[in-house]
């Protein structure tokens, strides 16, 4: 092949070459995301929320949103402080669904079966799931505004949601002054609650950074 051809040959691949890289797509002209499928904007959620999510970070947003909104819905409707409800939770069972005491008090606030049934029945509810965190809180929320009631006084009706009505009431009678033992309780759940109640004005998430 004479050397003026492969001039020409070369040439010809060149020119077809720069044809083809001018009808690729600019990969600055595209888009950096497909129609449609554009980063949610991160939105904030509410404190409440912000407290489920840092505490049980498995949760789907979603359920975290619905958990947030009994604890508010129950609380308002029993008179009781959200934050006091919290504070419960994390005294009784850390968080854990799936907890179980060894006197057989189960799920996020620890019900007791008997708890839970008249709770139900009260609710005129058919029995629900004891380690699913809605139903528990829900019918959780509903048992220690019966103890408040009952008793008339947050701490004591802490002491009768962790020992018992009947127990309490037997150490109010009782010429002696009630168990250190049992006041210990109420004072660890008072504490959680001042120390949530700190963290709620610095507590800042997204739904963006929580599903991470």
């Amino acid at each position: 092949m004479g050397e003026g051809l492969i001039r020409r040959s070369v040439q010809a691949s060149a020119v077809a070459l720069g044809a083809a890289i001018v009808l690729l797509p600019s990969a600055v002209d595209r888009p950096l995301h497909p129609t449609g499928s554009r980063p949610a904007i991160p939105r904030p959620v509410d404190p409440l929320t912000g407290q489920v999510l840092e505490r049980m970070p498995s949760l789907a947003v979603e359920s975290a949103l619905e958990l947030a909104a009994v604890v508010r819905g129950e609380s308002e409707a029993a008179g009781l402080d959200p934050v006091l409800v919290l504070a419960v939770i994390g005294v009784e069972s850390g968080w854990e669904p799936g907890a179980v005491s060894g006197k057989g008090a189960r799920g996020l606030m620890q019900l007791r079966r008997l708890a839970l049934q008249t709770e139900e029945e009260d609710a005129g509810l058919a029995p629900g799931d004891v380690h699913d965190p809605v139903h528990n809180v829900r019918m959780g929320i509903r048992y220690l505004a019966r103890m408040m009631a009952s008793f008339g006084d947050v701490d004591l009706a802490l002491v009768a949601y962790n020992s018992g009505p009947t127990r309490t009431l037997s150490a109010l009678l009782s010429v002696e002054d009630m168990p250190d033992s049992m006041l210990a309780y109420a004072r660890k759940v008072r504490r959680e609650e001042r120390r949530i109640r700190r963290s709620l004005p610095t507590a800042t998430l997204t739904v963006a950074t929580a599903a991470r």
